[in-house]
């Protein structure tokens, strides 16, 4: 039921986080994986291909904030890749790419995944989350992404000490399978351990500044719940 007033901003993104606070129980992976665990996870991600450059440019051009515009073009840049624009990290997907070749996945398992068709439910998320960055109001389109990057934003805020833990947890199982290029593997978690800070509080700073009406909060409360729910391990 939508509220009859909107709640301060800050406040909101309190009751966001009290949600988030009832999923975090522990990690939903259940600790370490094994390698065959995390190639099976890489597969069900990449099959298809990526819509990441779809979602984040939608998101891109529903911002109607000047300043919070320029960050979104910042995002694209780092979600297609700075080495586009004569910086050194390449897109994304590569940083993925690169995770799953750790993971025993070839370049040639890679290709063959990503033209494949997507699972009848990622077909379904994935056009959702397009469809609500394409047709939703700015503040809901931006704030999508506060789920995720937002979590890692915050606990970069309050737990630094767990994100360095679980990079070198991740280095530690690295060195343990034997992979050469050990910068390479851990490029992904790397780069994200750091891009995710700067992205999640764009998606904070969206929320807590716009979503100032009962619908848009009602609605941002909807969308954050179903984000969540709608990255089950299928």
């Amino acid at each position: 039921m939508t509220a009859i007033e909107a709640i301060p901003g800050e406040a909101f993104v309190d009751e966001l986080e009290e949600i988030r606070g009832e999923w975090q129980s522990g990690d939903r992976r259940g600790g370490a994986r094994s390698r065959d665990e995390a190639a099976d996870a890489r597969r069900r991600g990449l099959r298809g291909g990526s819509n990441n450059h779809t979602f984040t440019g939608e998101q891109y051009l529903n911002c109607t904030d000047k300043v919070m515009r320029r960050k979104h073009l910042q995002k694209i840049m780092d979600e297609g890749g700075q080495s586009n624009f004569g910086g050194p990290i390449p897109s994304h997907i590569t940083l993925q790419k690169w995770e799953a070749n750790a993971y025993g996945l070839t370049d040639e398992e890679l290709q063959i995944l990503e033209q494949e068709d997507l699972t009848p439910e990622n077909l379904i998320t994935g056009g959702w989350r397009i469809f609500v960055t394409r047709h939703e109001p700015f503040p809901i389109t931006t704030g999508l992404s506060y789920e995720g990057e937002g979590g890692r934003y915050m606990e970069s805020l309050r737990e630094p000490e767990k994100i360095a833990a679980r990079l070198e947890a991740l280095r530690k199982q690295f060195e343990s399978w034997g992979i050469e290029d050990i910068d390479r593997a851990m490029a992904n978690a790397a780069v994200h351990a750091e891009a995710d800070e700067d992205h999640g509080s764009l998606t904070q700073n969206a929320i807590r500044q716009y979503c100032d009406t009962p619908e848009l909060q009602e609605k941002m409360r909807q969308v954050f719940i179903l984000r969540h729910y709608s990255r089950g391990d299928f």
